[in-house]
């Protein structure tokens, strides 16, 4: 491996951002992009001064590079996965990680057997307020926890939903598995596992061409003994400020973003946290240099498809589901 990791990315829609990413984070050198519109190639090409192909196969096939990074529709990041990490290469999904299950097991196994890294681009996870949020509940600085809330209102008008959004077999899901997922993941970042999945409810409301849901919503029981609250949807009004927001409290204290919230029983906390990657093509960097495990590893990307799939279950059956 040469002195700087060396990238390829699969995907120029969302892709072009972190083609961006690549190059502007030390030690990350993009080598080649891959996706099936020439025009998409052609302008990556001359923006970044990188090779490009319309068969991400063949660039995988590449000696030059060491990271594939999957940034297509959620039910392809698998498949294209166990092909890279089978040709020895590193890989990092965008998020969620697949779409079911057996596809993340999938991955998470070729990685293992070609002893690759991999990678799931939760980029929340990365940001100083959240881990310090983290750090307060993990470290009980709340006591002992008793409620965790978590609200996204966002809007997406129906020409969202033309194409792979919205369908089970590549998306998912809906407002939950594709919007939702990264407060999922913060949400099990913060508290610690769930046991169960109490109810839950999803269905769609105001889209004519979404198959999956644009509204869900669930009671859980975490393993901690506290209750979390979720709802998630795409229906809220487009005039309206959009609501993202995780808010925990427990006997000692309460902590949240959106809007932010740190209050404590016993006076502030003196928190002082390591040095940390700043995104995950930086995570990636050092990860692999450094060979030790990134900050949402496969097992860690699995946690929020799991607890989905489980909500999704739960509403379709009308009972509860043990994790």
């Amino acid at each position: 491996m040469s002195q700087e990791v060396r990238f390829g990315v699969v995907g120029l829609g969302m892709g072009m951002n972190r083609s961006n990413q690549v190059v502007d984070t030390d030690g990350a050198k993009l080598v080649a992009v891959a996706d099936l519109d020439e025009n998409k190639c052609k302008v990556a090409e001359e923006k970044f001064s990188c090779d490009s192909h319309t068969d991400a196969l063949e660039m995988f096939d590449r000696n030059d590079i060491d990271v594939a990074f999957i940034m297509l529709p959620s039910g392809l990041h698998a498949k294209l996965g166990v092909e890279a990490a089978n040709r020895g290469k590193h890989v990092i999904t965008t998020k969620p990680m697949d779409v079911n299950l057996e596809n993340c097991d999938a991955l998470i196994q070729a990685c293992e057997q070609n002893q690759v890294q991999l990678l799931v681009d939760f980029q929340e996870r990365y940001g100083n307020k959240n881990r310090e949020i983290q750090y307060a509940v993990q470290n009980g600085l709340l006591g002992e926890v008793i409620h965790c809330e978590l609200r996204m209102k966002w809007y997406r008008p129906d020409s969202y939903y033309v194409g792979w959004h919205g369908t089970w077999e590549f998306d998912g899901g809906g407002s939950i598995m594709n919007q939702g997922v990264h407060y999922v993941d913060l949400m099990l970042w913060f508290m610690g596992g769930v046991k169960r999945v109490i109810g839950a409810h999803y269905d769609v409301f105001a889209h004519e061409n979404c198959e999956t849901e644009d509204l869900a919503t669930a009671i859980l029981e975490f393993k901690n003994g506290a209750i979390g609250t979720v709802y998630t949807t795409t229906t809220f009004p487009k005039e309206a400020e959009t609501v993202s927001m995780i808010n925990i409290h427990g006997d000692k204290g309460a902590v949240g973003l959106g809007p932010d919230v740190w209050t404590f029983a016993d006076g502030e906390p003196d928190i002082s946290l390591p040095d940390h990657p700043v995104n995950v093509v930086d995570d990636a960097v050092r990860a692999i240099r450094e060979g030790r495990m990134p900050a949402v590893s496969g097992q860690e990307g699995r946690r929020s498809v799991e607890l989905n799939m489980a909500i999704y279950e739960s509403a379709r059956t009308g009972r509860s589901v043990s994790l």
